[in-house]
Order: structure tokens, then C-alpha cells, then sequence
């Protein structure tokens, strides 16, 4: 029933049974607060057109191996669309076939009779699908050519989050910093959870991460070696969430599968909007 205070309707519903009361409150809450918060596991995965270290062909395990492990998203650098050299696949599609996800894919450029960029594999829709690009400059020129940036948002629990994928410059620092310097213009303003994957070529304290660092929070330790895939010694692949939408890291590994000549990088976190 309603009771009523001082002349005063309250809109509290009473129970006789207090610890029943406290019960219900409790579920509340809880519910409440799942509405606020998303966990994900997320990938971040440089595929190496499909082959191993000894250039062997392994896209059917590495899409089997994504497939089990059960990740949400994940975003895939080096990835080949109808090239020769990778006997004319699109490696993207073939990939969300098998796993039964969806995805998108940038080009960084024309390539061997097809192109080479990035990918993203997403067991929610994706939607606002764009190549931001950034920009190369070891050569000293502002307008050198461009790679791929890639975003799409999805909306799990009906609660946006960008999620981007990126293949930092492998040349030299100069390069990287500048591509660091446009994602945090980039990211730096969105209202929504951003998660940032890629290759970034760079490892963990040097100027283009702590620039990152900024905006984001690594998913994982400086201990998470991805690179090369025998006897890893260098982390240089991650799984970045903006700081203010990280509320916990649940797990973080690097996954010892040697279908390419990198490690695949996991992250299970949870957003909170």
C-alpha cells in the first residue's frame, strides 16, 4: 500500500517482511546497474595475411581459434583482400563466414592484385562504418600517404560504444607520434565508450603510448609480449579503453597460438557508460 507522511503521499511501496523489502531493493540495484555497464572480451590480432612465420598459410586456424575463443570484437591488422599472394581471398569475409560474425574492412592501399588494411569481426551489428585515416610522415612531408583508421560503433545492451582498430607506421617514432597525436584529436571528445586495438609498433613508455595514455587506459600489463611469436619479448599490440568508461579489467592474456608472427592479445573488460 501507499502510506502517506504528514499530509503527504510518498511514493514507497510497503512490505511486512523487511528482509523481503531488502531483497527487492538489492535486485534493483543490480539490475540497475547491469542497464550502466557492459562486459566484453575483446581481440586485438595482427594476422599476417593469413600466415604463419614461415609464410604457410593458417587463415582456417586462425578463424577457428577466434571462433573458440568466444571474443566479442576484435579488431585485425595486416589483412589481405583478393591478393595474389594470398591465393585471391578475401581473408575478411572468409573470416565472418566461418565464425558466423560481422565486419568490416579498410584498405591501407592497392596491393598484388587486390589490397591490404585492416579489419573488424563483431558479434553485435556494426553501424557508422569509417577510414579516418592518418597520416605517414618519415618523409618529412605533411601530406604523405595515408593509412587506414578504422571505426564502427555498436550498441550492445542498446548502448553505443566506438569501437577502432589501427597499423601504427613500423619506420620510426616520428610517424607513430603523429598518428598518436590525430587519434587523441579524434577520440579525445566522444561522449560514448571508445575501445582502441591495433599493431602499434611501439613499445610500452614510449612517447606515441603515453600520448595514447592520455585519453585511454592499456587493458593490459607491459609484461603482455605479442611480438615475435617465438619467444616474445616485445609488446607492441594492444587493447585500449577511454579512461573514463573503463570501470574493470576482468582478465587480461596473450593467447600463445603461433598462426602468425604475432600473438593475439585478449582483454575481458567492463564499460561503463
Amino acid at each position: 500500500m501507499i502510506i502517506e507522511k504528514k499530509g503527504a503521499y510518498a511514493p514507497f511501496f510497503y512490505t511486512r517482511n523487511m528482509k523481503s523489502y531488502s531483497l527487492i531493493l538489492i535486485f534493483i540495484f543490480a539490475s540497475c546497474m547491469g542497464l550502466k555497464a557492459q562486459t566484453l572480451k575483446i581481440m586485438s590480432y595482427n594476422i599476417h595475411v593469413g600466415q604463419d612465420g614461415a609464410n604457410k598459410d593458417q587463415l582456417k586456424n586462425i578463424a577457428e581459434f577466434i571462433k573458440s575463443s568466444r571474443a566479442d570484437i576484435i579488431g585485425l591488422q595486416e589483412v589481405d583482400s583478393v591478393c595474389n599472394r594470398s591465393n585471391k581471398v578475401d581473408q575478411m569475409k572468409f573470416l565472418a563466414e566461418y565464425t558466423g560474425m560481422h565486419y568490416a574492412y579498410a584498405r591501407h592501399f592497392a596491393y598484388d592484385g587486390g589490397s591490404y588494411g585492416i579489419g573488424i569481426l563483431s558479434r553485435y551489428p556494426l553501424s557508422d562504418i569509417k577510414d579516418h585515416r592518418v597520416i605517414l610522415t618519415s618523409d618529412g612531408k605533411s601530406d604523405a600517404a595515408t593509412r587506414a583508421l578504422l571505426t564502427a560503433a555498436i550498441s550492445p545492451a542498446g548502448k553505443k560504444i566506438t569501437f577502432a582498430t589501427v597499423h601504427m607506421d613500423y619506420r620510426d617514432s616520428r610517424s607513430r607520434v603523429a598518428q598518436s597525436d590525430e587519434m587523441v584529436s579524434l577520440f579525445k571528445g566522444m561522449k560514448y565508450p571508445v575501445i582502441l586495438t591495433g599493431d602499434f609498433n611501439a613499445i610500452p613508455g614510449t612517447k606515441e603510448i603515453l600520448n595514447l595514455e592520455t585519453i585511454f587506459t592499456d587493458t593490459g600489463v607491459n609484461s603482455d609480449f605479442t611480438y615475435p611469436v617465438v619467444n616474445a619479448s616485445k609488446k607492441i599490440d594492444f587493447v585500449m579503453v577511454s579512461k573514463a568508461h573503463l570501470s574493470k579489467v576482468k582478465k587480461a592474456e596473450v593467447s600463445p597460438v603461433a598462426f602468425s608472427d604475432h600473438l593475439p592479445i585478449i582483454s575481458t573488460v567492463k564499460i561503463k557508460y
